[in-house]
Order: structure tokens, then sequence, then C-alpha cells
């Protein structure tokens, strides 16, 4: 007897593109990320060079430090690129919602960057060269370089700023507030980045003025020491928030209240069980909660309620991607009530 055929394997069908909240798609059309991290790069690369031909001729160790923490925050501006080019990947089996978290991770990558490249190899240039003092020579070529990169930078600063600022005002909250809870990896970064640049400067620079005023390098080394430092500080303010986003961090406080505020004062439902929203990338949040419905609801008026629900969630919180209510007939009180004769019953 004849083997039977085997059977035709099944073939899988495309998965649908995540959904999308209504502010990260208006970012992705305004492109502003996208140009925020061009003229931050472009700004560092020219000046990294410079920095680095200036210390060498000058022996500043100073200026050596200021090299690389401008070529770290190359590496952190290219970091950033590959994570927006990898949150545009469609998503996969093994990836149903998509990459837009990966921004986070190639955030953190980029502040573990910034702190090897550049905070570790500046402190280790400051001791090397208070071990082993060399004169500097305080001529006129770093201090134009210094002038060409407070300029390069600074423009790479107003422009983080410009858009930091644009986007502080579409959540309704003061710049500084915004920046220090941004799930956005390009202004975050960018902006602190840029923020340290401008400091580290005017480090290098008063380290500068005062070895030429004592005549010792000891001050030049000082000022690399205290240039590797801030980088290390910049790079661990930028890690802790990124690390949060990746584990799962919910949305502010006042936010979320708004959120509850809806769904409870929601006709359909009768009883918010539970009801969280967390960061599925950056300005896109996940809504996930129980409910108990409205009594006398079908399942036809349930699912149109439900639909409404969502619309008017999304409405009021446009950074919401999707909204996920389990809709259950369990009474919470009743479940309370269930925990504790269980725990009564394990005493006895």
């Amino acid at each position: 007897m004849p083997a039977a055929p085997p059977a035709p394997k099944k073939r899988r069908r495309p998965l649908l593109p995540p959904p999308r909240s209504f502010t990260a798609l208006r970012r992705v059309r305004e492109g502003e990320s996208v140009r925020t991290i061009v003229i931050a790069l472009l700004a560092n690369l020219v000046i990294a060079a410079a920095k680095l031909i200036a210390g060498l001729a000058s022996g500043s160790g100073a200026m050596l430090a200021e090299a690389a923490h401008s070529a770290a925050d190359s590496v952190n501006e290219v970091f950033l690129a590959v994570g927006l080019w990898r949150a545009k990947q469609p998503p996969d089996q093994d990836h149903p919602l998509g990459h837009t978290r990966e921004r986070f991770l190639w955030a953190l990558m980029a502040a573990i960057a910034s702190f090897l490249v550049g905070g570790c190899l500046s402190i280790g240039i400051a001791i090397a060269k208070l071990r082993h003092p060399e004169p500097v020579e305080a001529g006129l070529a770093p201090w134009v370089v210094l002038g060409i990169a407070f300029v390069a930078d600074g423009a790479s600063w107003l422009q983080a700023m410009r858009q930091a600022r644009r986007q502080a005002k579409d959540y309704g909250v003061s710049l500084p507030r915004y920046v220090s809870r941004a799930s956005d990896p390009v202004v975050r970064a960018v902006f602190l980045e840029d923020s340290a640049a401008l400091a580290g400067l005017l480090l290098a620079a008063g380290g500068l003025l005062a070895s030429r005023i004592v005549g010792s390098s000891v001050p030049d080394s000082i000022a690399s020491l205290a240039i590797g430092l801030l980088l290390a500080v910049t790079a661990f303010a930028l890690a802790r928030p990124f690390a949060d986003f990746l584990v799962g961090r919910s949305i502010p406080e006042r936010f979320l209240e708004t959120l509850r505020r809806i769904v409870e004062d929601d006709p359909a439902v009768e009883e918010v069980l539970s009801l969280h929203a967390i960061y599925s990338g950056p300005e896109e949040v996940v809504v996930i909660g129980k409910a108990r419905p409205a009594r006398g609801l079908d399942i036809e008026r349930l699912a149109r309620a439900m639909d409404a629900l969502d619309a008017k969630i999304r409405k009021a919180l446009p950074f919401v991607a999707d909204v996920y209510i389990d809709v259950t007939g369990t009474d919470r009180r009743a479940g309370e009530g269930r925990e504790r004769t269980e725990r009564a019953g394990e005493g006895n």
C-alpha cells in the first residue's frame, strides 16, 4: 500500500505591524530625531579630530581628554542611529510586537560606551600626566580649537534644546522635568551629552589658563581628570533611566491618574480591578487592565463600549499605542475574601 503523501505545510500568515501611538507616528513624520543625531555626529567628528591634533601638538592632557570626550559622543550618536534603524524593522515570529524597545537597548549601550571610551580614557590620561608631567605649550592653536568646538557643540545643543522644548510643550511640562523623564533616547542622550560637552570645554579652558598662569601642567592634568569624572557621571545619569525603560517603566503618576479616571468614569465599567500603563518603546505605551463590566450589557454592546473606551484613551493620551482590558465577571472584593479565607485555613 503506497504511503500517504505528507500533509501540506500551513503557510504562516505575515504578522500585522504593531500598533503605534499617535505621538510616535508624528515624530517619525517630523524626522526631528534623525536631524538631531546627524548634527551632533558631524559636530563631534570634526571637533574630535581638531582636539586630538591640538592636544598632541600642545601636550595638553585636557585637550586629549576632550578629544576622547568627542570621540565617545560620536560613538553614542552611531548607537542612537542604529537604534532608530532597528526600531523600524517589521515584527517577526520571535518579536511579534516589533523592535521599538531596541532603542532603549542601544541608548544604554551608548551610555556604557561613553563611560568606557570617554570617562575611563580621560581619567587614564589624567593619571599618566600627573605621574609623568610634561610642559604644556599654551599657544594659540588649543584656544582656536576650543572656540570652534564651543560653537559646534553649541549648535548641536541648540538643536537638541529645540526638540526637547517642543516635546515638553506636547506634554505640558517644563523642560527640566521633561528631560528628566523623557522616554525618547535621542532627546535625553544628545541634550545631556552636549551639556556635558560644553561643561568639558570650560574645564579644558580653565586647565589651560591655570597651567599658563602657574607655569605647571598640574592644573591641566586636573582638568583632564575632572572631564573624565564628568563623563562618568553623565554616562550613569543616561544609563539608569534607559535600564528602567528596558525592564518596563510605568508612565508618570499624573498620566496614570488620568487614565484611571477615564476607565473608572466609563459607563460600561462597573469596577476597575487592575490598571497598568508600561512603555513599550519611546513615547509608546501599552495599557493593560482588568475590569468588571456594567450589568445588563450584552456581548455586542460591550464590544462597542470597549472600542469607544479605547478611542477615548488614545485621544486623551496620544502616546498610548495599544489597550488591552480584560473584561471579567470576577469581583475583586470576593477574590480578596477568598484569599483571606485561604490564609486563615492555612494558619489552622
